[in-house]
């Protein structure tokens, strides 16, 4: 698995690529805290946010089955804790939108929520990631005073842990090559212990040489940065875009549909 797996369009070049990753990583945060702060039942403004992150997907020549496969591989979990919603809660409620009145449950109103909630965050982070490319969004978190040792954390896992993925990918065909039979659940259970004994030694050897490597190369414990990022007009214009969206939807839009 390629350490650029995850954004890989980040390498593209449109106009939100060209953006500063400080301005988009503000942004998504802030955009994060609005949809989080929503009532938990109320899913039809949601709907309207989920705008914001699509287009800039869409305008950024992202791949929408890209974008699909990674919301399908982390929705079971949200899923699972969403239908436990309307077992618990059969309170009746009318959710209306214009014209459009219908009656469910408070319970499945709460899930539908979460769930959009969820779709919404992980869509706008996954416009981040795929417009960004991961050098470029850790040098912004470091001149945003970021705590440095939660910068050099996500440096190297973002980094290595895709050749630990490897390692294990090629420890499993090994193992794979060599099982002639199935040895019983007890001796299966052994030898997987054995491996991951195996997987951590040669963990933590990778990590002592990557240590020496980069001692060697004068590394002082922030990411070299050739020069300083810098804001230009497009940023500013991005910010106000954002910002006036998010206050149409929240203060135009919503208050419409209620």
């Amino acid at each position: 698995m390629h350490h650029a797996h995850l954004d890989k369009f980040a390498y593209q070049d449109s106009w939100f690529h060209r953006l500063d990753s400080r301005i988009k990583t503000l942004i998504t945060l802030a955009f994060t805290v609005v949809i989080v702060s929503l009532d938990r039942t109320s899913p039809l403004p949601l709907c309207l946010y989920a705008i914001g992150p699509f287009a800039i997907l869409v305008w950024a020549n992202v791949p929408l089955r890209f974008v699909g496969k990674h919301l399908l591989w982390l929705s079971p979990f949200i899923l699972m804790l969403a239908i436990s919603f309307p077992l618990f809660d059969h309170q009746p409620v009318e959710v209306a939108l214009g014209p459009w009145i219908w009656t469910t449950t408070l319970g499945w109103l709460k899930g539908l929520t979460l769930v959009a909630k969820f779709l919404v965050t992980l869509a706008a982070l996954l416009a981040l990631m795929a417009t960004t490319r991961f050098s470029d969004l850790l040098i912004g978190l470091q001149t945003l005073h970021m705590p440095q040792v939660l910068v050099l954390l996500l440096g190297f896992i973002y980094r290595y842990l895709f050749i630990l993925i490897d390692t294990m990918g090629h420890m499993l065909r090994a193992r794979q090559t060599r099982r002639h039979r199935h040895l019983g659940w007890r001796q299966e259970g052994h030898v997987a212990t054995s491996m991951l004994g195996a997987l951590l030694v040669r963990s933590l050897d990778a990590a002592e040489r990557t240590q020496r490597a980069m001692q060697a190369r004068g590394f002082v414990g922030q990411w070299p940065c050739a020069q300083t990022p810098t804001l230009t007009t497009r940023d500013w214009i991005f910010m106000a875009i954002a910002l006036i969206f998010v206050a149409t939807v929240k203060l135009g839009l919503v208050p419409m549909m209620q």
